[in-house]
């Protein structure tokens, strides 16, 4: 799953530094922001930098526009409520190098990748999903289905809150992995599993 994922992770999270406003957020602006992201991500993939130099890139552009405060407590759900405020930011803290170690590696085998983009429609609840087709041509599984789900946040941009892959969402299965940790060991257990997971190689 980690594997198939990587690109697609890249094509979202490698954001433009410019941003759609708010006060025009709607399905076709999702649309295409994601569309800039994908082109702009496709250029640093297939460009000359060395590898090192595109994960510092993609690691700085993800901490700026990925909403992983969100991510972090939509992921921990009842749990949030239950910790305390050192085990919160502990978690948080984790959480973060977690997802920054775990996505913006690895994805070399990805140069000459495209993409189309299938769809983008807003939800109930504010958000938007947009869906997208990644063909990798080195990549094991060539053909991906992903779906990106963004939310208008005060600032006036776009924030990034969950990836699906093959109709898999990201955040609906760590929510699901962490409470089950939570649960049967507790809170600090499931920091120290983070912490371990973020400093282990992809």
């Amino acid at each position: 799953m980690l594997r198939r994922s990587l690109m697609v992770l890249c094509l979202l999270f490698f954001l433009p530094l410019s941003v759609v406003s708010v006060q025009a957020a709607d399905a076709d602006s999702a649309r295409r922001f994601v569309d800039e992201v994908g082109k702009k991500v496709l250029a640093v993939v297939n460009g000359q930098a060395a590898e090192a130099q595109k994960q510092q890139q993609l690691r700085q552009l993800f901490s700026e526009h990925v909403d992983m405060e969100w991510m972090g407590r939509f992921v921990l759900g009842q749990g949030w409520a239950k910790a305390t405020e050192d085990q919160r930011a502990r978690y948080l803290a984790a959480y973060r190098e977690y997802l920054l170690a775990r996505y913006t590696t690895n994805f070399a085998d990805y140069a000459g990748s495209k993409y189309t983009i299938t769809g983008a429609k807003a939800e109930s609840d504010g958000q938007f999903t947009v869906g997208m087709q990644v063909n990798s041509p080195n990549a094991k599984e060539q053909e991906v289905q992903a779906g990106y789900r963004l939310r208008a946040a005060e600032g006036g941009q776009f924030k990034i809150i969950d990836i699906i892959i093959e109709g898999v969402s990201l955040i609906t299965t760590q929510r699901s992995d962490f409470g089950a940790v939570v649960q049967k060991d507790g809170m600090d257990k499931l920091i120290e599993q983070v912490q371990a997971k973020a400093q282990a190689n992809p």
